[in-house]
């Protein structure tokens, strides 16, 4: 799946009263299919920021248009040759070494310039905001990792 492959907000609030008014974002959740990590981080922090329906939709609007572009970017290129990629010994090894170094380099800079258009979309505060929401979610994870490393080694000590 490409980077851009998230749906937006499946909800709405109910304290809405203008098309300006900061959506609370504990109503919705962004669903991550096949989002690269840092687009995904940056989605995952919008939620934290309180995003109007109006970004919302213009988030949204962002990643349909990825998502299309990548669908006829797959159905255009051939696929990396995993079998290939597999035996050094193969023939075409190194051309297909090379075309997965292309795709990987296209991948991530595709998904940092759906990055860019989606930070484009805050608001002054939530670019403020996000380096804070950033963090916490950095936390967060670093947390959840240490308290799977202690339930590994627990059962396997």
């Amino acid at each position: 799946m490409c980077s851009s492959d998230l749906y937006a907000q499946s909800t709405t609030s109910s304290s809405t009263t203008a098309t300006t008014t900061a959506t609370p974002a504990a109503h919705g959740k962004w669903h991550h299919r096949g989002a690269g990590f840092m687009l995904g981080m940056t989605l995952r922090a919008t939620r934290q920021l309180n995003l109007t329906t109006d970004q919302q939709a213009s988030i949204k609007q962002i990643l349909t248009t990825a998502r299309a572009q990548a669908k006829a970017a797959r159905a255009a290129g051939p696929a990396v040759d995993m079998s290939v990629l597999g035996n050094p010994g193969d023939p075409n090894y190194a051309t297909a070494l090379q075309s997965a170094k292309s795709f990987a380099s296209t991948r991530i800079q595709n998904e940092s310039e759906i990055q860019a258009q989606v930070y484009n979309v805050l608001t002054a505060e939530q670019k403020a905001q996000l380096p804070t929401v950033l963090a916490s979610l950095k936390a967060q994870a670093a947390q959840r990792r240490a308290t799977w490393e202690q339930n590994h080694q627990s059962t396997t000590g």
